[in-house]
């Protein structure tokens, strides 16, 4: 399966998504870290919806690694574990299922030192080319 671009999304650009590892059913997305990431100004944690949406978007990566089709989201589960602070970002992303209507991945996200700050599910759309009959 081709490796998609994640560049071809104007929001992917502007958080800074460079596709590190893109195998079926697993990706690795890295996030490198911007001030308009900081969840105020005097503060070094970032903005939970900036790792929701890390989580989000690896996940449709890993669902679409196994689908080749697009796969909006049905519903997103995040759990923040603890303070994301400035540096790279990375996120880990596994299928778990690709059903009839519905695809399933987990994802972790990992500071630069190793520790995970946060993990999500995402449940996605099955493409309309992958439903069974």
């Amino acid at each position: 399966m081709n490796q998609p671009d994640l560049l071809e999304s104007p929001y992917h650009r502007f958080l800074g998504l460079q596709l590190v590892r893109y195998e079926e059913g697993l990706v690795e997305i890295d996030m490198p870290f911007r001030e308009e990431f900081l969840r105020d100004d005097d503060s070094d944690w970032l903005h939970g919806g900036v790792l929701g949406a890390l989580i989000d978007i690896a996940g449709d990566y890993a669902v679409y690694s196994k689908t080749g089709g697009d796969v909006p989201t049905v519903d997103l589960r995040i759990d923040y574990l603890r303070p994301a602070k400035r540096g790279c970002l990375r996120a880990i992303a596994r299928t778990v299922k690709v059903g009839r209507r519905v695809c399933v991945a987990d994802v972790e996200v990992k500071d630069e030192r190793g520790q995970v700050v946060a993990i999500g599910r995402g449940v996605y759309a099955t493409p309309a080319e992958q439903k069974l009959e």
